[in-house]
């Protein structure tokens, strides 16, 4: 695992230039928004964890949908009792299934994601994978999409505070040079929505697997299919005027 960056200061960055009617970039959540992964996690706990003497479930494996996988890894080793293994044993052994699933299966992407990203690039938006999951993963899934499709990617292993801390949201938008209120955040999680929103972003929720709360400066859609740069751009401009 990665060493965690230095704490960075995270006053709003005042570089960039906002564009198409104020949207300066999107922020992308990757877990079952930008692609749906989240069974294929889901799927690595119920192999992995009856080998280490536990027993799981759902309303367990729903528990870690969109935290820092720090925080799941210590949560399996609580709900099994073995505080004799390490939280970042627990999320290697995970990690490392899920990376070999991805290296070698085609990438369930959510429903018009691709094509959203595309749309962005050409207006030339900027866009940021932010996500908990690690490095090692982010890696492989860039390497799936066109290239020039993110401009910047925060890893869940070069973070000091995952989310729902805003620290993800907030480096991203530091690596772009934007303001996060002129950023949009694309989300399908309880902590990566309150991630993106305490950040100061506009959210767009896409639930997944798990029920999202209702929050300030949220807006809802069935699917990503519904937006192409525009209509990103429509929503942040109804929001600012």
């Amino acid at each position: 695992m990665s060493d965690p960056v230095p704490e960075p200061s995270f006053s709003a960055p005042t570089a960039g230039t906002a564009t198409a009617g104020g949207l300066a970039a999107t922020l992308w959540d990757f877990d079952g928004t930008l692609a749906d992964t989240e069974p294929i996690w889901i799927a690595a706990e119920y192999e992995l964890i009856p080998k280490l003497g536990g027993e799981w479930n759902d309303h367990h494996a729903h528990q870690l949908v969109g935290n820092a996988l720090i925080d799941s890894g210590a949560y399996i080793a609580k709900v099994i009792g073995r505080d004799d293994l390490s939280p970042a044993w627990i999320v290697e052994q995970l990690l490392q299934q899920v990376v070999d699933y991805c290296r070698t299966n085609p990438i369930p992407w959510r429903p018009g994601a691709r094509e959203l990203l595309e749309s962005l690039r050409r207006a030339g938006i900027p866009s940021a994978l932010v996500s908990a999951s690690y490095r090692e993963l982010l890696d492989v899934i860039i390497g799936r999409l066109p290239e020039g499709s993110f401009t910047a990617s925060v890893a869940g292993d070069e973070v000091i505070n995952g989310k729902p801390d805003p620290e993800p949201y907030l480096l991203a938008c530091r690596k772009l040079g934007v303001r996060p209120q002129d950023c949009v955040v694309f989300e399908d999680s309880p902590p990566g929505a309150r991630s993106g929103g305490d950040a100061g972003a506009m959210v767009v929720v896409i639930e997944n697997v798990v029920p999202v709360p209702h929050a300030p400066n949220q807006v809802r859609v069935s699917s990503l299919e519904e937006l192409d740069a525009a209509t990103v751009a429509g929503l942040l401009q109804r929001r600012v005027g």
